[in-house]
């Protein structure tokens, strides 16, 4: 028999994990995350994701409710992502094709460099060749491979995650 591969896990952070949130969505795990919705708000929107927060209660609560819920944890991105690995299983890899928009959680794609000439500053559009812009219409934030890209493959490294 035939199994269907482990789906990807989606999730839901708190307003207290803004940047692990960014972090997940640049390693393509489809994020929510706002730090103005309140706990019932939270749990309202939870669905089939997995709550990460340090709030105690509301893990409690999540988990009352049937909801998988759990603290990533204290310290650095890097110590949080870590856990995440340890107890879910999560991979992260370095693949910008499947890069979700770190503002608003939507699917980025690759473009032709012309379609960004005047989005993004000049130096780096003279420097980089390859750009993903956001799909979504209200949001279309562009990226690239710059500097940051230096200390997400040190994290990759250390995660023992290399692409």
């Amino acid at each position: 028999m035939i199994q269907n591969p482990p789906t990807q896990p989606r999730f839901i952070l708190d307003g207290m994990l803004g940047s692990l949130a960014r972090w997940l969505r640049l390693f393509g795990y489809d994020t929510l995350y706002s730090d103005t919705q309140s706990d019932d708000e939270i749990l309202d929107l939870i669905q089939d994701r997995v709550l990460l927060t340090r709030d105690i209660e509301l893990i409690a609560r999540a988990r009352a409710q049937g909801f998988k819920a759990l603290n990533p944890g204290e310290g650095s991105v890097e110590t949080m992502l870590e856990s995440l690995q340890d107890k879910l299983g999560v991979r992260f890899t370095e693949d910008p094709n499947r890069s979700r928009c770190s503002q608003c959680n939507t699917p980025v794609r690759l473009v032709p460099k012309e379609e960004v000439e005047g989005d993004v500053p000049e130096g780096s559009f003279k420097r980089h060749h390859k750009f993903w812009r956001c799909t979504n219409p209200a949001c279309q934030k562009v990226y690239w491979q710059g500097r940051h890209w230096i200390r997400i493959r040190r994290i990759l490294n250390q995660l023992g995650s290399n692409s």
